[in-house]
């Protein structure tokens, strides 16, 4: 019977052998889905009195295990990520594998937390809303994430990393700090010819209460807010005390003065001003916040890494301050640690935070997760599309993962978004250097030269330079 089996097979479709081979295949990369189908195909074909059925028995019950322990790791990641759709459409494919009470528990577990995946409780109101400080790589998030609560925006430092003469990695968003820094630049500079219009340039984006808000404190407040965006930090710390001492009411100044303090590297009198506040407001998450990134910035980095998490301890639902403790546990090596705080906070926090599931991406392409990597950018690219920062640490990913086109592609997509609006000059320039190392993995060498020149052309940055001229010459080398 067997035989006719396989004699069919052979002149109808496959045979038994050839769907268990298959089954093998996969299997032997752990594709254990795959697998698991090739083996029921192929148990079908063979006859249950064949030597070969207990075999394909047993090697489609593990198939069947193997294949439900990826699923639930597979529901519980996308449920990390907020793909509530995928992690649904999982759980149904796992529904038809569950052999045991034990598996069927684990599964349930998966559909409750799938069911209160949308409850969140409120966020603590932030003070300010106005985008984080710019001169530092995004503390709230390494890769972009902007924390509510923070002051006017300054103009940004000098990067922190640079690539070295071989072109090695760095974050685009953290060498470019901010997508809308020319905008609060070209703010600054028109401040004298209509302040009050380019005091309400600088909320832009803002909602409409928290522009009220500011609008009300007056000239004051508006003079101080440009003369912290045009970077005159010392101007700024003077305005806004006296604007304290006015209005020692408001969170909107208050922090807006320790910005200030932080901004003239003033990081002891900065700590102080938090620290009193704590000390009448412990459970005010801002104040823990902003004084970890305050010891940050002052050197004090494991200070700053145990003041975060006495905030989270103290205000235990603060999605801000989950995600700033990953993002400090990321800064020192500890990406595994950081990423649970990063997913925790994703939990707690009430809104889809694109910055963070950048964040994510960072990472997992730090500890090799390619594929998780990836879903974490297209996440963050799908929440917010026009960050070209994103745009260009996906590029950036890509090549990594030797997939030029896709780089092209993303590439062609920054390329659009910049035209479209007011960006940096190291954002194009960064964009052409990553264009030529995509060019140059295709084989296509005109391309890349052209665009290396086009990146030469375009930058004003020292740190870049090296990066810039040693592509060039590996162009010119092929």
């Amino acid at each position: 019977m067997t035989l006719l089996g396989n004699l069919f097979g052979q002149l109808f479709g496959d045979s038994a052998s050839e769907f268990e081979a298959r089954g093998d295949s996969f299997a032997s990369v752990n594709n254990w889905r795959q697998a698991h189908g090739e083996y029921e195909r192929a148990l079908q074909k063979t006859a249950r009195s064949s030597p070969a059925y207990r075999r394909l028995e047993a090697k489609l019950e593990e198939a069947r295990g193997r294949t439900y322990e990826a699923l639930i790791e597979d529901i519980h990641s996308r449920l990390d990520m907020r793909e509530y759709t995928f992690a649904a459409e999982q759980i149904e494919a796992a529904r038809a594998l569950v052999a045991s009470p034990e598996q069927k528990d684990r599964l349930a577990a998966c559909e409750e937390r799938l069911h209160g995946a949308g409850r969140h409780e409120p966020r603590p109101p932030a003070a300010t809303l106005l985008p984080p400080q710019r001169g530092e790589a995004s503390e709230a998030g390494a890769s972009g994430r902007e924390a509510p609560g923070r002051g006017v925006p300054r103009p940004a430092a000098r990067a922190e990393t640079a690539p070295g003469a071989s072109g090695s990695k760095t974050s685009a968003s953290a060498a470019a700090r901010s997508a809308d820094l020319d905008r609060i630049l070209d703010a600054a500079r028109l401040a004298d010819r209509d302040p009050k219009q380019t005091f309400m340039r600088l909320l832009d984006g803002m909602p409409l209460r928290e522009k009220e808000s500011r609008a009300a404190l007056g000239p004051s407040y508006q003079e101080a807010a440009l003369a912290l965006a045009a970077g005159e930090a010392e101007r700024a710390i003077e305005l806004f005390t006296r604007l304290r001492q006015e209005r020692p009411e408001s969170n909107i100044v208050f922090y807006d003065l320790g910005d200030a303090l932080r901004a003239a590297e003033h990081y002891e009198q900065a700590a102080a001003l938090y620290i009193e506040r704590l000390e009448r407001s412990p459970q005010e998450w801002q104040a823990w916040y902003d004084l970890s990134q305050t010891l940050w910035s002052s050197g004090d980095r494991e200070q700053a890494l145990r003041v975060v998490e006495a905030g989270s301890g103290r205000c235990p639902r603060s999605g801000h301050l989950m995600a700033q403790t990953g993002v400090f546990l990321f800064k020192a090596g500890r990406a595994k640690e950081a990423l649970e705080k990063l997913y925790l906070a994703l939990q707690l926090d009430e809104f889809d935070d694109p910055g963070l599931y950048h964040t994510i991406a960072s990472g997992h392409q730090h500890l090799g997760e390619t594929e998780k990597a990836r879903r974490g950018y297209l996440k963050a690219l799908e929440l917010a599309p026009q960050s070209v920062g994103t745009q260009l640490d996906y590029a950036e990913f890509l090549l990594e993962t030797q997939d030029g086109r896709g780089a092209l592609a993303i590439l062609e997509t920054a390329f659009r978004t910049m035209r479209a609006g007011t960006t940096q000059g190291v954002y194009r320039a960064y964009a052409s250097y990553l264009s030529s190392k995509a060019h140059l993995l295709l084989g296509e060498r005109e391309m890349a030269l052209l665009a290396v020149s086009r990146a030469l052309e375009d930058n004003n940055q020292s740190w870049l330079l090296p990066a810039l001229q040693s592509q060039r010459q590996a162009v010119l080398s092929v």
